[in-house]
């Protein structure tokens, strides 16, 4: 009895080794999926420096232009509004150039780690399906039964045959024939010059 069980056990014990690294590639995909959230949430927070550092611009701008509207009158201060214009001009050209740098950074690093990510994903996914296409194939035993016609012929299998075959000629069937020879696979256990026993009922 215990050694109709080995198989089986056997069987369950090269599923779990089967689920281990199927645990460990899911542990590798969770860890991946929370670096790449926590970058995603550096970026957003230096995207809100930038907003900050933005307004402050504006205010400055604003501040500068009330300077500038409280000197207009004045002929003095001509050179003193030109500069302070060009300074303006000049600190807008930079903040374009350096916003254009920052979203270019941004959108480079998010790209790389999304490939990255899809990279082991499917790599992932790759592994995962091929443990599924190796796990064995467990094969249910074939259980004979003994009720058949204990009466009949034996009979020398020739080339071409088939259990169909020989149960029509004989008048027997398949199922009688397979019980009473124990054949498990027609096609493979049924050789030809081999003499079989071909129930038929009385």
């Amino acid at each position: 009895m215990m050694r109709s069980f080995l198989p089986v056990f056997l069987c369950l014990g090269a599923l779990c080794v089967l689920a281990a690294p199927l645990a460990a590639q899911s542990d590798n995909l969770r860890v991946s999926v929370a670096n790449l959230t926590q970058d995603v949430r550096l970026l957003t927070q230096e995207v809100k420096t930038m907003r900050l550092e933005v307004e402050e611009l504006h205010r400055e701008n604003a501040r500068l232009r009330k300077q500038v509207a409280a000197a207009s009158s004045n002929r003095d201060t001509q050179s003193r509004i030109a500069e302070l214009s060009s300074g303006l001009e000049r600190l807008r050209r930079e903040y374009r150039s350096a916003d254009e740098a920052q979203k270019e950074q941004i959108i480079s690093e998010i790209s790389r780690q999304m490939n990255a990510f899809a990279k082991e994903t499917q790599a992932a996914i790759d592994a995962i399906a091929e443990a599924v296409g190796s796990q064995p194939q467990i094969e249910t035993p074939v259980r004979f039964s003994s009720d058949f016609p204990q009466t009949g012929i034996t009979y020398t299998v020739r080339s071409g045959d088939t259990l169909s075959k020989i149960a029509r000629d004989h008048g027997s069937t398949i199922k009688h024939i397979q019980n009473a020879n124990k054949i498990v696979n027609p096609s493979r256990d049924l050789k030809v010059g081999e003499t079989i026993f071909i129930p038929i009922a009385e």
